[in-house]
Protein backbone atom coordinates (compact mmCIF):
# COMPACT_ATOMS: atom_id res chain seq x y z
CA UNK A 1 0.00 0.00 0.00
CA UNK A 2 1.15 3.72 -0.64
CA UNK A 3 0.82 6.37 1.25
CA UNK A 4 1.21 9.84 0.07
CA UNK A 5 2.43 12.86 2.76
CA UNK A 6 2.48 16.83 0.96
CA UNK A 7 4.17 19.61 2.88
CA UNK A 8 7.00 21.90 2.69
CA UNK A 9 10.31 21.27 4.53
CA UNK A 10 9.97 21.80 8.57
CA UNK A 11 6.44 21.15 8.78
CA UNK A 12 7.49 18.25 10.92
CA UNK A 13 6.93 15.50 8.55
CA UNK A 14 9.98 13.23 9.40
CA UNK A 15 9.37 13.67 13.58
CA UNK A 16 5.53 12.95 12.77
CA UNK A 17 6.90 9.79 10.77
CA UNK A 18 9.33 8.42 13.51
CA UNK A 19 7.09 9.04 16.45
CA UNK A 20 4.29 7.21 14.11
CA UNK A 21 6.39 4.05 13.54
CA UNK A 22 7.41 4.24 17.58
CA UNK A 23 3.47 4.49 18.30
CA UNK A 24 3.09 1.24 15.75
CA UNK A 25 5.52 -0.78 16.45
CA UNK A 26 3.88 -2.99 19.27
CA UNK A 27 0.43 -2.96 17.44
CA UNK A 28 -2.66 -0.80 18.18
CA UNK A 29 -5.81 -3.72 17.90
CA UNK A 30 -3.31 -6.16 16.61
CA UNK A 31 -2.17 -3.80 13.27
CA UNK A 32 1.52 -2.53 13.74
CA UNK A 33 4.58 -1.41 11.42
CA UNK A 34 8.13 -2.79 11.06
CA UNK A 35 10.48 -0.70 8.64
CA UNK A 36 11.80 -3.10 6.00
CA UNK A 37 15.85 -2.25 6.71
CA UNK A 38 17.17 -2.26 10.02
CA UNK A 39 18.98 0.68 9.68
CA UNK A 40 15.36 2.81 9.06
CA UNK A 41 14.31 0.79 12.23
CA UNK A 42 17.12 1.85 14.17
CA UNK A 43 17.13 5.60 12.72
CA UNK A 44 12.90 6.31 13.16
CA UNK A 45 13.59 4.46 16.65
CA UNK A 46 16.44 6.71 17.71
CA UNK A 47 14.53 9.46 16.69
CA UNK A 48 11.48 8.90 18.26
CA UNK A 49 13.65 8.65 21.60
CA UNK A 50 15.69 11.66 21.45
CA UNK A 51 12.35 13.49 20.20
CA UNK A 52 10.35 12.06 23.46
CA UNK A 53 13.23 12.85 25.83
CA UNK A 54 13.35 16.65 24.58
CA UNK A 55 16.55 16.47 22.96
CA UNK A 56 16.81 17.28 18.94
CA UNK A 57 16.52 14.17 16.77
CA UNK A 58 19.28 13.19 14.09
CA UNK A 59 17.15 12.60 11.15
CA UNK A 60 17.90 10.96 8.20
CA UNK A 61 19.35 12.99 5.20
CA UNK A 62 16.34 13.92 2.96
CA UNK A 63 13.96 10.93 2.09
CA UNK A 64 11.37 10.30 -0.60
CA UNK A 65 9.89 7.03 0.64
CA UNK A 66 9.65 5.27 3.97
CA UNK A 67 9.99 1.31 3.53
CA UNK A 68 7.55 -0.43 5.81
CA UNK A 69 5.77 -3.82 6.25
CA UNK A 70 2.56 -3.81 7.69
CA UNK A 71 1.54 -6.75 10.28
CA UNK A 72 -1.41 -7.62 11.82
CA UNK A 73 -0.95 -9.68 15.18
CA UNK A 74 2.66 -10.32 14.78
CA UNK A 75 2.79 -11.70 11.09
CA UNK A 76 4.26 -9.14 7.94
CA UNK A 77 0.88 -9.48 5.69
CA UNK A 78 1.28 -6.51 3.01
CA UNK A 79 4.17 -3.80 2.10
CA UNK A 80 3.53 -0.32 3.08
CA UNK A 81 5.48 3.18 1.82
CA UNK A 82 4.95 6.42 3.23
CA UNK A 83 6.46 8.63 0.09
CA UNK A 84 7.42 12.30 1.06
CA UNK A 85 6.74 15.13 -1.27
CA UNK A 86 7.57 19.00 -0.50
CA UNK A 87 7.14 20.57 -4.19
CA UNK A 88 4.43 21.16 -6.19
CA UNK A 89 5.88 22.23 -9.15
CA UNK A 90 8.46 21.04 -11.69
CA UNK A 91 9.49 17.37 -11.61
CA UNK A 92 8.71 16.61 -8.25
CA UNK A 93 5.02 18.21 -9.02
CA UNK A 94 4.93 16.06 -11.66
CA UNK A 95 5.61 12.84 -9.70
CA UNK A 96 3.59 13.55 -7.06
CA UNK A 97 0.47 13.69 -9.89
CA UNK A 98 1.43 10.33 -11.00
CA UNK A 99 1.82 8.91 -7.38
CA UNK A 100 -1.56 10.39 -6.87
CA UNK A 101 -3.40 8.51 -9.27
CA UNK A 102 -2.94 5.24 -7.50
CA UNK A 103 -1.79 6.27 -3.92
CA UNK A 104 -4.18 4.42 -1.18
CA UNK A 105 -4.51 7.52 1.11
CA UNK A 106 -3.09 10.89 2.07
CA UNK A 107 -2.08 13.16 4.66
CA UNK A 108 -1.58 17.10 3.74
CA UNK A 109 0.53 18.66 6.49
CA UNK A 110 0.69 22.22 7.46
CA UNK A 111 1.72 24.06 10.59
CA UNK A 112 -0.04 25.40 12.51
CA UNK A 113 1.17 27.96 14.46
CA UNK A 114 2.72 29.66 10.83
CA UNK A 115 -0.54 29.00 8.94
CA UNK A 116 -2.14 31.43 11.70
CA UNK A 117 -0.22 34.08 11.20
CA UNK A 118 1.42 33.66 7.92
CA UNK A 119 -0.98 35.13 4.85
CA UNK A 120 1.68 33.88 2.14
CA UNK A 121 2.10 30.41 4.17
CA UNK A 122 -1.80 30.58 3.70
CA UNK A 123 -1.88 31.29 -0.03
CA UNK A 124 0.60 28.48 -0.62
CA UNK A 125 -1.26 25.73 1.17
CA UNK A 126 -4.58 26.79 -1.15
CA UNK A 127 -1.96 26.21 -4.19
CA UNK A 128 -1.15 22.55 -2.80
CA UNK A 129 -4.51 21.96 -1.42
CA UNK A 130 -5.95 22.63 -4.94
CA UNK A 131 -3.23 20.91 -6.70
CA UNK A 132 -4.56 17.74 -4.36
CA UNK A 133 -8.41 18.51 -4.96
CA UNK A 134 -7.70 18.21 -8.89
CA UNK A 135 -5.32 14.64 -8.09
CA UNK A 136 -8.24 13.30 -6.21
CA UNK A 137 -10.46 14.06 -9.11
CA UNK A 138 -8.49 12.48 -11.88
CA UNK A 139 -7.94 8.77 -9.68
CA UNK A 140 -11.19 7.57 -10.01
CA UNK A 141 -13.38 6.01 -7.25
CA UNK A 142 -12.03 3.55 -4.91
CA UNK A 143 -12.43 4.77 -1.36
CA UNK A 144 -9.74 6.88 -0.30
CA UNK A 145 -8.63 8.10 2.60
CA UNK A 146 -7.37 11.99 3.42
CA UNK A 147 -5.80 13.07 6.53
CA UNK A 148 -5.33 17.30 6.94
CA UNK A 149 -2.63 16.61 9.89
CA UNK A 150 -1.51 20.30 11.37
CA UNK A 151 1.41 19.99 13.16
CA UNK A 152 3.21 21.72 15.96
CA UNK A 153 -0.08 22.26 17.71
CA UNK A 154 1.30 23.04 21.08
CA UNK A 155 2.72 25.72 19.61
CA UNK A 156 -0.25 27.33 19.49
CA UNK A 157 -1.00 30.38 21.07
CA UNK A 158 -2.75 29.85 23.98
CA UNK A 159 -4.43 33.70 23.64
CA UNK A 160 -5.31 32.53 19.91
CA UNK A 161 -8.06 35.01 19.59
CA UNK A 162 -10.94 33.43 16.66
CA UNK A 163 -11.77 35.65 13.94
CA UNK A 164 -14.38 38.17 13.94
CA UNK A 165 -17.20 35.73 12.92
CA UNK A 166 -16.68 33.89 16.07
CA UNK A 167 -14.76 30.95 14.75
CA UNK A 168 -13.23 28.16 16.40
CA UNK A 169 -9.80 27.45 15.94
CA UNK A 170 -10.28 24.57 13.95
CA UNK A 171 -12.04 26.76 11.72
CA UNK A 172 -9.28 29.20 11.49
CA UNK A 173 -7.13 25.98 10.37
CA UNK A 174 -9.06 24.77 8.19
CA UNK A 175 -9.96 27.62 6.36
CA UNK A 176 -7.55 27.52 3.04
CA UNK A 177 -8.64 24.08 2.85
CA UNK A 178 -12.37 24.83 2.48
CA UNK A 179 -12.77 24.03 -1.36
CA UNK A 180 -10.51 20.84 -0.97
CA UNK A 181 -13.26 20.11 2.26
CA UNK A 182 -16.20 20.56 0.59
CA UNK A 183 -15.29 18.65 -2.78
CA UNK A 184 -14.09 15.66 -0.40
CA UNK A 185 -17.49 16.19 1.83
CA UNK A 186 -19.86 16.01 -1.25
CA UNK A 187 -17.63 12.76 -2.86
CA UNK A 188 -19.02 9.71 -1.84
CA UNK A 189 -15.73 7.29 -2.05
CA UNK A 190 -13.61 10.17 -0.58
CA UNK A 191 -13.00 9.93 3.43
CA UNK A 192 -11.56 13.14 5.23
CA UNK A 193 -10.41 13.70 8.50
CA UNK A 194 -8.82 16.63 10.78
CA UNK A 195 -5.47 15.38 13.01
CA UNK A 196 -4.38 18.11 15.91
CA UNK A 197 -0.91 16.74 15.95
CA UNK A 198 2.24 17.65 18.77
CA UNK A 199 5.06 16.01 17.94
CA UNK A 200 7.22 16.58 20.90
CA UNK A 201 8.05 15.28 24.59
CA UNK A 202 4.09 14.24 24.85
CA UNK A 203 3.02 14.06 21.25
CA UNK A 204 -1.14 14.34 20.87
CA UNK A 205 -3.09 12.38 18.01
CA UNK A 206 0.04 10.60 16.36
CA UNK A 207 -2.03 7.54 15.31
CA UNK A 208 -5.03 9.54 13.50
CA UNK A 209 -3.16 9.57 10.48
CA UNK A 210 -2.25 6.21 10.26
CA UNK A 211 -5.50 4.36 11.71
CA UNK A 212 -7.83 6.72 9.24
CA UNK A 213 -5.35 5.62 6.39
CA UNK A 214 -5.44 1.98 6.55
CA UNK A 215 -9.24 2.25 8.40
CA UNK A 216 -10.16 2.97 4.95
CA UNK A 217 -7.58 2.37 2.55
CA UNK A 218 -7.21 -1.72 3.09
CA UNK A 219 -11.24 -2.12 2.73
CA UNK A 220 -10.49 0.61 -0.98
CA UNK A 221 -7.65 -1.69 -2.28
CA UNK A 222 -9.99 -4.63 -1.78
CA UNK A 223 -12.83 -3.19 -3.40
CA UNK A 224 -10.42 -2.38 -6.34
CA UNK A 225 -9.13 -5.34 -6.48
CA UNK A 226 -12.82 -6.80 -6.61
CA UNK A 227 -13.48 -5.42 -9.41
CA UNK A 228 -9.76 -6.46 -11.66
CA UNK A 229 -10.56 -10.33 -10.28
CA UNK A 230 -12.39 -12.68 -12.05
CA UNK A 231 -15.93 -13.62 -9.48
CA UNK A 232 -14.79 -16.86 -9.71
CA UNK A 233 -10.64 -16.76 -9.38
CA UNK A 234 -11.02 -14.38 -5.62
CA UNK A 235 -9.67 -16.82 -3.58
CA UNK A 236 -7.82 -18.93 -5.75
CA UNK A 237 -4.01 -18.70 -4.20
CA UNK A 238 -2.10 -16.78 -7.33
CA UNK A 239 0.30 -14.18 -7.99
CA UNK A 240 -0.63 -10.48 -8.94
CA UNK A 241 -4.53 -8.88 -7.94
CA UNK A 242 -5.27 -12.35 -6.36
CA UNK A 243 -2.83 -13.22 -4.09
CA UNK A 244 -2.47 -9.25 -2.60
CA UNK A 245 -6.75 -9.69 -2.40
CA UNK A 246 -6.27 -13.24 -0.52
CA UNK A 247 -4.11 -11.40 1.68
CA UNK A 248 -6.16 -8.31 2.51
CA UNK A 249 -9.23 -10.65 3.29
CA UNK A 250 -8.61 -11.15 6.64
CA UNK A 251 -7.99 -7.86 7.53
CA UNK A 252 -11.36 -6.62 6.26
CA UNK A 253 -12.97 -6.60 9.86
CA UNK A 254 -10.14 -5.82 12.19
CA UNK A 255 -9.51 -2.45 9.69
CA UNK A 256 -13.22 -1.91 10.15
CA UNK A 257 -12.78 -2.19 13.90
CA UNK A 258 -10.20 0.33 14.03
CA UNK A 259 -13.51 2.91 13.65
CA UNK A 260 -13.66 2.91 17.36
CA UNK A 261 -10.47 4.62 17.97
CA UNK A 262 -11.32 7.59 16.03
CA UNK A 263 -14.94 8.30 16.81
CA UNK A 264 -13.41 11.80 18.21
CA UNK A 265 -11.79 12.63 15.05
CA UNK A 266 -13.34 15.42 12.85
CA UNK A 267 -14.29 14.32 9.01
CA UNK A 268 -15.62 15.51 6.71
Amino acid sequence: MDFVMLGHSGVGKTTYVSLMYAAMRDGIKGFGLRARASVDHDTLTAAAEDVLAGRRPQHPGERSVFEFALHYRGRAVLPLRWHEYRELSGPAGRRLRRRALTADGFVLFAEAPRLLDDTAYRAELRRAADCLRQALTERGRQLTPLVLAFTKCDLVPRAHVPGIARTTLLDDLTAPFTELVEAVAATEHLRGAVALVSCGREPVNITIPVLWSLHHAIAGRGLALQTVIAPARRLTPATGPTAEYARLCPLFEPAERLAGLLTHVPSF
